[in-house]
């Protein structure tokens, strides 16, 4: 059955360019390693895409939208589709020591952030230096192979889900969901404390439910510590011992009278 706008889904996917087949982003780990693009501390794994939220290409979403759970496919989006056409005029000359007062020392391929805009170092030489402000992947025809791996539907799951895409090394099997009332509370593991920026990550979160979750008007975050303790017997004072023995012997006596 198609997707609709609104619902949210897990895809794995390879991008490649066409025109020389090198895939430019993928979520699959063993992919990136061949392609030669894995990113050390990088989470691979399917990935979350909210229906109509623009979080793909317009056109890749287009294509995704009329498949089904476990379906896999691979379709081509035009330049026209994707970053545009490579426009001449926004190739610029610029002098080496107009770059060198800026603090910025060009090399070849190089994306440098100019006048506010980036740019590709294409060529310097003779004291100049030739920036492309063309997208890089402008004029290319891009090749999606996608294979949706799940819808989800519950609540709680969509929450989880927008927890993931915010910290992406928490293990959701130690994150707990509740909802009463259109309040989720949400239960995460102490050891996030340590994450970096865990207060950027968490304000983060919060406005994603807002956003993408319409049936919750209200949302608690709590942190949960367990604590393994070791149980010790009581001691027992000298006293307590001496009256047990005392009993004990007592007891013995009258029971050979009888």
């Amino acid at each position: 059955m198609p997707f609709n706008n609104g619902d949210y889904i897990l895809i794995d996917y390879i991008v490649k360019v066409k025109e020389d087949a090198r895939v430019i982003d993928t979520t699959i780990e063993e992919e990136a390693k061949k392609a030669g693009i894995y990113e050390e501390g990088k989470v691979y794994g399917p990935e979350l895409v909210i229906i109509g939220e623009d979080w793909i290409l317009k056109s890749a979403e287009e294509e995704i939208k009329k498949m089904n759970v476990g379906e896999e496919k691979t379709f081509e989006i035009p330049p026209e589709k994707a970053f545009g056409q490579r426009d001449p005029s926004k190739i610029r000359v610029v002098s080496i020591r107009d770059l060198q007062r800026r603090n910025i020392r060009p090399k070849i391929n190089d994306i440098i952030n100019f006048d506010g805009k980036p740019a590709i170092v294409k060529r310097i030489g003779s004291g100049r230096v030739i920036l492309d402000f063309n997208h890089p992947l402008a004029g290319k025809t891009l090749v999606y192979t996608v294979k949706v791996i799940k819808k989800i539907e519950k609540t709680e799951d969509k929450i989880k889900e927008l927890i993931r895409r915010r910290i992406h090394l928490i293990d959701l099997n130690k994150v707990n969901v509740t909802i009463e009332d259109s309040t989720a509370t949400i239960l995460l593991p102490l050891d996030l404390l340590s994450y970096s920026n865990i207060n950027l990550a968490l304000r983060g979160i919060i406005r994603d439910i807002e956003r993408y979750v319409k049936e919750i008007s209200g949302v608690k975050i709590l942190f949960e510590a367990t604590f393994v303790r070791e149980t010790k017997e009581k001691p027992v004072k000298e006293e307590e011992k001496k009256e047990k023995l005392e009993s004990e012997v007592a007891a013995e006596k009258e029971a050979s009278t009888e």
